[in-house]
């Protein structure tokens, strides 16, 4: 019924943010356009792609947990005013972490960049408690800290978190719009997939490589690092 006032020749697109609801929509409105257009359908590619995006960054840094780390620095002072005060009073220092989105990895920069600007602070506080110069907060969040402090590649785990995340804002920013960008994905997808492989695979092999050359490119021979 909702698609009877409307001219289907016009339609471009259907965008969907991932609900079952929407899938039963465009099942609805393929078979009205299959009936009315002697068989012709929309071209299905799938749901939001930006969620997964998001779940693909959340896979690959899942081993490192960096969003245990993260969220545990935020938890660790969020309205907590006492240990808020302490903080401030040892490092001199009114910032504090910000809070960690589960199901938006990618536009977790901000969080990333607080946490890496403040690591010296963090640092500061973990040892005044370690030397009971402070109270121990005794909490999940605080062990967590303390063992992500004794691991030496902590830092670069969050600059490399930061130089993804970057990666991917123009993309983002692009198709998180109603705009009928579809033309332009699979070229955008190609160089945004070749622009995370440089830092990895050897430029002259990336030079001029086809997308479908690219999703088949073995990243596990070193021969291409």
């Amino acid at each position: 019924e909702c698609s009877q006032q409307l001219d289907l020749k016009k339609l471009l697109s259907v965008s969907m943010d991932g609900p079952n609801v929407n899938w039963k929509f465009l099942e609805l409105l393929q078979e009205e356009l299959r009936e009315q257009y002697e068989g012709r359908q929309l071209i299905v590619v799938g749901s939001c792609g930006l969620h997964t995006l998001h779940n693909a960054c959340k896979g690959g840094f899942s081993v490192w947990r960096l969003e245990k780390v993260l969220k545990a620095m935020h938890v660790l002072f969020h309205n907590v005013p006492a240990r808020r005060e302490d903080f401030i009073t040892l490092t001199a220092s009114a910032k504090f972490p910000l809070a960690f989105c589960s199901h938006r990895w990618l536009e977790n920069l901000p969080v990333a960049e607080r946490a890496l600007e403040m690591w010296a602070s963090l640092t500061m506080y973990l040892d005044a408690v370690r030397t009971r110069k402070l109270p121990n907060p005794g909490t999940a969040s605080f062990d967590t800290l303390e063992t992500a402090q004794k691991d030496p590649l902590i830092l670069a785990k969050l600059h490399f978190y930061i130089a993804v995340t970057r990666t991917f804002a123009p993309f983002l920013t692009r198709y998180q719009t109603d705009e009928p960008v579809m033309p332009f994905l699979a070229t955008d997808l190609a160089e945004l997939m070749k622009s995370v492989l440089r830092r990895f695979v050897k430029r002259e092999i990336l030079k001029d490589i086809s997308p479908l050359q690219l999703v088949k490119l073995d990243v596990g021979d070193k021969n291409n690092w």
